[in-house]
């Protein structure tokens, strides 16, 4: 059985992929869910290399939003031989985890706050159209009210990207308020990665899963 490991960006935990798990296991592919501690990059890494570690291997690894960054530096591990960016950050080596060419929507950054230790949140109030425009009001506050505190470590430089010496795949949601869609399509352009369109929000797992896991299950299969 094919395997996929999806990679959660920030903000979030591994049960954002929960339909995205089930739809792919329907067309006969394995996934696993790394769930990120959100502490600094190298212990996001370091989770997902766990979980790869597991793994028999090839692997396809995907990172959404910030954890298009984690895959980046994760990419490396033997295991993989795919990356798919779903609406992610991509740094290239030297750069800061936030990458380059990276344009947020102005809603989002004046929905971000600061915690009493620093950690940045996204304001209950405004999350759930921010993330989730494209789900039912109800289920979008249910999901916006899981939301948890990022960490302050996007300045730290990353040493190796992954994406240089694996294939890449990067999917555009191409109605994205937060990780812009024409910047989604410039970072894809100097990755040189197979770009794929998909109509929507930010969170495609979510509202689309099924949609979602049909173009997975391509990539996976063209190997």
């Amino acid at each position: 059985m094919a395997t996929i490991v999806l990679t959660h960006g920030a903000f979030h935990h591994g049960s954002c992929f929960d339909p995205l798990v089930a739809e792919l296991a329907a067309l006969g592919i394995d996934a696993v869910m790394p769930e990120l501690p959100l502490t600094d990059l190298d212990a996001d890494e370091a989770a997902v290399r766990a979980v790869l570690d597991t793994c028999d291997g090839p692997v396809t690894l995907l990172g959404h939003s910030y954890g298009g960054a984690v895959i980046t530096v994760a990419g490396t591990h033997p295991a993989v031989d795919r990356l798919v960016y779903l609406a992610a950050i991509v740094p290239d080596a030297g750069e800061p985890a936030t990458g380059a060419l990276v344009e947020v929507g102005g809603d989002f950054i004046a929905a971000m706050r600061v915690d009493d230790t620093g950690r940045p949140f996204i304001d209950p109030a405004l999350a759930a159209g921010l993330f989730y425009p494209d789900l039912a009001p109800d289920l979008a506050e249910h999901h916006a009210r899981g939301l948890r505190p990022g960490h302050t470590g996007g300045a730290v430089t990353v040493r190796e990207a992954a994406w240089r010496r694996r294939p890449s795949t990067y999917i555009v949601c191409a109605d994205d308020p937060i990780i812009l869609p024409g910047s989604q399509r410039a970072i894809a352009a100097r990755t040189g990665a197979d770009v794929v369109e998909l109509a929507g929000d930010h969170s495609p797992m979510l509202a689309r899963p099924a949609e979602l896991a049909a173009l997975l299950a391509a990539v996976v299969t063209a190997r």
